[in-house]
């Protein structure tokens, strides 16, 4: 159990208010009197983590080192963070900071349940399980909520962490991934190269932006809204959005590899695929296109886990076993002629990766410009590369949703700048995205006057 005083802290950091009374404190252990946290107050006030304040309440000493690593933890994962802050979870950090990768079958049953509560409701610690063969469990030292709560407990690793990071790459890598396109081998190397990137950081850069404000876009809203004032007939405008439709689904497929035809598209679109005689899979992706495309009009809908599986389904529907669902064996981003062109996050991270950029998007939302925003959605996603198949596609209709979702004009990603695409995708991978939002500006200022 987690004793009171953490329950206390984890609570007040969790109501984000600058103070609290007795009263509502009591409240948060379920006291019935009052009088009852007073005990708890004073351990708290006698180890300088909460402070006293004018007329009797308290608020927490956010300059203490202790309270930075519990609110660091809490703001990542919430209330459940709590469960890290036991007496028994101090006891099991302790014996993974001795050895770091424990087999099921050395763990007690006791301490399996917690481990087990660990590792899904913080990825602390990480289960890694073998077809056929018991679990094995290992601490994920080199991340900050890990090195956070083991400063809290004031525990410190009894191995080398640069050394323990090669043996989890040499470790995932000898685990065969179910489905895999590759043979044992390039599979193997593709698992190894994804998890030195994620070991590195490497798949991560909402931590490395490096510029947010962007004074050229001031005027975006001013030819937003001067375009939307030309529309005063409704069938004009009909026409055009079923225009600017054939003409994404055609670029968005085609970068992906699709053969079909501009007037083919066009076919499918408004005849029928019954009259198109072209690859079935090709028709197939044409269709599912369309109707991920029309998902990203109703902005009723919120940028949610949900939301990116579904536009995944609608994309991949009879095509991907897996269709909304993440992916299963590891991926890399690679050119037409399949030649390597950057790692992606290994399966086994991809859920934290997402909740992370999830998390990140919802505190944004409100203060970024949506093109900085949905540029930097966009490339996180696209370095995570969470789905089998089909990423790229759904990477461009989440940029489109959030332009759309703040009252912006959707943008078609043209095939014949495919390389120029993927070569600002690449070089922002540092953080700088300075390169990528002019050149979607600029797509977007060309694409206006087209429209």
């Amino acid at each position: 159990m987690m004793n009171k005083e953490i329950q206390l802290i984890i609570e007040m950091i969790a109501g984000d208010k600058q103070s609290y009374t007795s009263n509502e404190l009591a409240s948060f252990l379920n006291l019935k009197y009052t009088n009852g946290v007073y005990p708890y107050l004073k351990k708290l006030s006698d180890k300088e983590l909460i402070h006293k304040i004018f007329k009797g309440d308290y608020s927490l000493n956010i300059h203490h080192n202790k309270i930075k690593d519990i609110k660091f933890v809490v703001t990542i994962f919430g209330k459940p963070a709590g469960i890290l802050f036991t007496n028994e979870s101090k006891k099991i950090l302790q014996k993974f900071c001795k050895n770091p990768i424990i087999p099921k079958n050395q763990i007690t049953r006791e301490n399996l349940t917690t481990i087990k509560k660990i590792a899904e409701k913080t990825k602390v610690i990480h289960a890694v399980k073998e077809k056929g063969k018991e679990e094995d469990y290992f601490i994920a030292c080199w991340e900050e909520p890990a090195k956070r709560v083991l400063d809290f407990f004031d525990i410190k690793l009894d191995f080398d962490e640069e050394e323990f990071k090669h043996t989890v790459i040499k470790y995932y890598s000898s685990i065969k991934n179910t489905s895999s396109p590759f043979d044992d081998e390039t599979q193997k190397q593709l698992k190894r190269l994804n998890m030195e990137t994620y070991l590195g950081n490497r798949d991560f850069i909402l931590n490395k932006i490096k510029q947010y404000e962007f004074s050229f876009l001031d005027n975006v809203r001013n030819l937003t809204n001067s375009k939307n004032k030309q529309f005063t007939n409704p069938f004009c405008i009909t026409s055009k959005i079923t225009d600017w439709k054939m003409k994404y689904i055609y670029n968005t497929d085609k970068i992906e590899g699709n053969p079909l035809s501009m007037q083919d598209v066009r076919t499918i679109l408004t005849v029928g695929s019954l009259s198109v005689e072209q690859d079935s899979k090709a028709v197939l992706e044409t269709v599912n296109s369309r109707t991920a495309l029309d998902n990203i009009f109703e902005t009723s809908n919120e940028l949610n886990i949900d939301f990116i599986k579904k536009l995944h389904l609608a994309t991949q529907q009879g095509i991907d076993e897996l269709a909304g669902g993440y992916k299963d064996k590891e991926n890399c981003i690679t050119d037409n002629e399949g030649t390597l062109i950057d790692t992606t996050t290994p399966v086994e991270f991809v859920e934290k990766r997402m909740d992370e950029l999830l998390s990140w998007y919802d505190k944004n939302k409100s203060k970024l410009h949506p093109f900085v925003l949905a540029i930097i959605f966009h490339n996180q996603f696209v370095y995570i590369h969470p789905f089998n198949d089909g990423n790229g596609r759904v990477a461009r209709l989440l940029l489109n949703f959030i332009l759309i979702k703040n009252a912006y004009f959707p943008i078609i990603f043209y095939n014949d700048e495919k390389s120029k695409y993927y070569t600002y995708i690449r070089s922002s991978k540092t953080g700088d995205i300075k390169d990528f939002v002019s050149y979607i500006l600029n797509l977007y200022r060309v694409q206006l006057e087209e429209f």
